[in-house]
């Protein structure tokens, strides 16, 4: 997949419709996302999310099975509440805590669907997830592993992510390691991600301070349309696994919150 920046980018004006003859809806102008061109289509049946599995191939998933924010984005249906877990809407996405070091998030699916009275069935699939490694010692730094790969459907699509750092303060609101103390955390970042791509990342030196890196993955099908999360925006939010450091150790805790 190539690493360019994602713009979109509006073809020229449509020509407008003389004054004789009869009239016509202009077709849409061709988009440019990421690497590919698409034209941009409207289908009323048609929902974009997150799941933690993805839909069956040739046969109709029926429409309550779907998640609220998903059955909220067909005509007539109220839209659904955001979930709002702390801070932002970040959610650990189960997974689990292979070694002392090692977070790995579960397979998340964005899922583009067409819905009609006899179900839905899947457009395109795309799988993400996360990993979480810290150094250990007396590192401050973990890196973050992004995954992002076709599932079904179309084989082209594009993946963005952006970062931030949490900070777990017990019976208080968590905050965000850019704004609670200047101690060399990085803060917020942004960028195109690939399959298989790391980033490192410096999340504070201060010790006996739980920290939790946030990743958003946002999913751009081909059509240009994006998958939406579970706070009702645009991207999936991973929360990461709690770290414990000291000043001579750094280690995954036993223990993490869940941004419930």
């Amino acid at each position: 997949m190539a690493a360019a920046a994602v713009t979109v980018l509006a073809a020229g004006p449509a020509g407008a419709a003389g004054a004789a003859g009869p009239a016509h809806r202009p077709a849409p102008p061709a988009r440019t996302v990421g690497y590919f061109s698409y034209t941009p289509s409207a289908a009323a049946g048609t929902v974009r999310f997150f799941a933690e599995r993805p839909l069956a191939e040739g046969v109709s998933t029926r429409l309550s099975a779907l998640p609220d924010w998903a059955r909220s984005q067909l005509p007539g249906r109220s839209a659904a509440t955001p979930r709002t877990g702390t801070p932002h809407g970040y959610k650990l996405r189960r997974g689990n805590r292979s070694t002392d070091y090692v977070y790995r998030s579960a397979d998340v699916y964005a899922i583009e669907a067409e819905c009609g009275s006899g179900g839905c069935r899947p457009v395109q699939q795309v799988k993400v997830a996360i990993k979480e490694y810290v150094r250990g010692r007396t590192s401050k730094k973990w890196e973050i592993t992004f995954y992002g790969s076709r599932w079904s459907g179309s084989t082209r699509f594009h993946l963005d992510y952006t970062y931030d750092c949490g900070v777990n303060i017990a019976h208080a609101p968590d905050s965000t390691c850019s704004t609670w103390r200047r101690d060399g955390a990085q803060g917020h970042g942004s960028g195109v991600a690939v399959d298989g791509q790391r980033i490192v990342k410096n999340f504070g030196s201060t010790a006996v301070v739980t920290r939790f890196p946030m990743v958003k993955l946002l999913v751009t099908f081909a059509d240009g349309s994006r998958a939406i999360g579970d706070d009702g925006a645009a991207g999936e939010k991973f929360r990461g696994w709690d770290v414990c450091a000291t000043r001579t150790t750094t280690k995954l805790c036993h223990r993490t919150g869940d941004g419930s």
